[in-house]
């Protein structure tokens, strides 16, 4: 958990207005807005780690301005937020 929230934290700087995926920015904002929305839920340690993980291959696709694929990789976030 402790990862988790050092990503979401880490993904909180410089934040934008929410867009789509079209900058580093907006792209990061919704990787943020994404670990925000699954803070309040009680998700097992192997949700967690799925979730860590995806979300800094997330933050590595914004900042190589990979933004197609950090679109669908936040759909996979979403996923392991949803246990799905």
């Amino acid at each position: 958990m402790t990862k988790y929230l050092a990503i979401a934290a880490a993904l909180a700087l410089g934040m934008a207005t929410p867009a789509l995926a079209d900058d580093a920015e907006s792209c990061l904002k919704k990787a943020f807005d994404l670990a925000q929305g699954a803070e309040g839920k009680k998700l097992a340690d192997a949700q967690l780690a799925k979730l860590e993980e995806l979300l800094a291959k997330m933050e590595g696709q914004c900042d190589a301005k990979q933004f197609a694929d950090a679109d669908k990789t936040a759909k996979d976030v979403q996923a392991a937020i949803d246990g799905k």
